[in-house]
């Protein structure tokens, strides 16, 4: 066979297979798609571990920080002044937060530690703490001061509050007891949970961003009692263990301290994430197949192409011998 030909051919071909396979993706079907081809790498992708940490981490700091929620509270209440910017607003700002939540006394600070607004009178004229012993306050946190007082910096870190320790005390007091959660939604989007604290004989439900009173299973009715608490409780627990190995307990169990947290994330079952993945290996095994096919292909192309060029180089060359050759004859 004439290799100018041969080269031809697997040149056609290959063009033809690229053709077909380049025409054939679009009609592909869209879920077998999604599933092949992106959902093994949502599976091996670390985002909804960092999630579920990230989540666990703020859970633990509210019910570790008794003052946490507290400060959510400061920062509902100056969402209509987050920074004011002058003594009068300050004041008017202080006087809501003690007609709202009944403050013996605040006093607000600016960014430079100076008093902007103080119920009490003779207060000082500037936070010493901060500006003489270089006390530091991380953004929307709480901190004891030196003088015994409960300070607050805000989100924006460009107030600080300054209250009694036992306002603060007493607001906490009011707010305890179970509660359903006031986390931002996108933040716990995707995620159910509850947060129980263990006693001796039993556990306290703190908080869920589900309805505690709702009903957990079909045709049962949850009533508000204790005995449907401890129930509620029950269930939960049951479901966090694994009784299969390719099913997926519904709830994950997490203790830290005295708290228990039930997570709850939609994922697919382990049996379909193990489908996915070894299809998605498979997928890889015959791309890797279908690159040496390729490769081998065009290397046989470039060896033929460089043949060709050579046997062309040799015609060339035994032309020209045969008519030196006859050039020769004739000038004998």
């Amino acid at each position: 066979m004439n290799p100018r030909k041969h080269s031809k051919r697997s040149r056609i071909l290959t063009l033809i297979l690229l053709c077909i396979v380049l025409i054939s993706i679009p009609f592909f079907p869209g879920a077998w798609k999604d599933a092949v081809f992106f959902s093994p790498i949502q599976i091996l992708s670390l985002y909804p571990k960092l999630k579920k940490e990230s989540f666990l981490d703020s859970i633990l700091e509210r019910f570790q920080n008794n003052y946490y929620d507290l400060g959510y509270r400061f920062e509902y209440l100056m969402r209509e002044m987050p920074k004011p910017e002058t003594d009068k607003e300050a004041e008017v700002l202080g006087k809501l937060f003690t007609s709202s939540i009944k403050l013996k006394q605040i006093r607000i600070y600016d960014y430079n530690y100076r008093a902007m607004y103080s119920s009490d009178p003779k207060g000082p004229g500037f936070h010493k703490g901060l500006r003489l012993l270089g006390m530091q306050v991380s953004k929307a946190s709480w901190v004891e001061d030196t003088d015994g007082f409960l300070l607050y910096r805000n989100s924006s870190g460009d107030l600080y509050l300054q209250i009694l320790k036992e306002d603060g005390d007493r607001i906490v007091q009011e707010a305890s007891g179970s509660k359903k959660s006031f986390l931002p939604r996108d933040f716990s989007e995707g995620i159910l949970y509850w947060v129980y604290k263990k006693k001796e004989d039993d556990s306290e439900l703190l908080e869920t961003n589900l309805n505690p009173d709702s009903t957990l299973l079909p045709n049962a009715e949850v009533s508000n009692s204790e005995e449907s608490k401890a129930m509620i409780h029950a269930l939960l627990d049951k479901n966090s263990k694994s009784q299969k190995i390719l099913i997926r307990p519904v709830w994950e169990k997490i203790v830290a301290d005295d708290l228990e947290i039930f997570l709850s994330q939609h994922r697919k079952t382990r049996a379909e994430e193990l489908l996915l993945i070894l299809s998605a290996f498979g997928i890889s095994l015959i791309a890797l197949i279908c690159g040496i096919l390729a490769s081998r292909i065009l290397f046989t192309i470039r060896m033929e192409h460089r043949f060709s060029e050579r046997e062309e180089v040799v015609q060339v060359k035994t032309e020209l011998v045969r008519l030196l050759g006859q050039f020769r004859e004739k000038t004998k």
